[in-house]
């Protein structure tokens, strides 16, 4: 009887040790799934508002995507897993082709000359835009909301990243501004 009783305690504290184990790996073990085309196409284009997604290619876990703005055309790599831009790359800088340099007629660029007045270039000149300082993040809050700063945080908030700036003002209240960390629009405002 005595074995007996243990056996059935040894069957049941096995059952539950493998019960547990499955039931961590159905529910806390997922990893983390590669994102569609659609959702880097949403992720760029909340990042880049106006810019204009022009070709998107899948390699390995990560997305090559070019797009166009105003400003020039970019290569932009995705991480797939992550959902984050891990480069942002210059490939041609707008008002580049063909044009010439201010007081010129440009017939003076016709042929290249030995001597190397500019060194680097057009498409180099520019970098590609970055992400704001933590003062420029400062700086907007502070013209959306007057007061005293509390805490900026660099943060990812849906694969985009942004500034939250805690802002203390004179009557006890606080506000916390969300603001896109390369374009610096002001995605939310909440007060406490």
């Amino acid at each position: 009887m005595k074995n007996k009783k243990r056996f059935l305690i040894l069957i049941t504290g096995a059952f539950l040790v493998l019960s547990g184990t499955s039931l961590f790996y159905l529910f806390f073990n997922k990893a983390e799934a590669l994102a569609s085309e659609t959702e880097v196409r949403e992720l760029v284009e909340n990042q880049f508002r106006g810019s204009i997604i022009t070709s998107m290619q899948q390699k390995n876990e990560a997305y090559e995507v070019f797009m166009e703005n105003d400003m020039g055309e970019y290569q932009l790599t995705v991480d797939g897993r992550t959902r984050e831009i891990t480069s942002l790359k210059l490939k041609n800088r707008k008002g580049d082709a063909g044009g010439s340099e201010p007081g010129s007629t440009g017939s003076e660029q016709e042929e290249p000359s030995d001597e190397s007045e500019n060194p680097v270039p057009p498409a180099e000149e520019e970098p590609a835009p970055s992400m704001l300082t933590r003062d420029e993040a400062i700086e907007i809050a502070l013209k959306e909301v007057p007061g005293k700063v509390e805490d900026v945080e660099l943060d990812d908030e849906d694969g985009i990243k942004v500034y939250e700036v805690e802002i203390e003002v004179d009557d006890d209240s606080e506000a916390t501004i969300i603001i896109n960390a390369y374009t610096g629009e002001i995605l939310s405002l909440t007060w406490d």
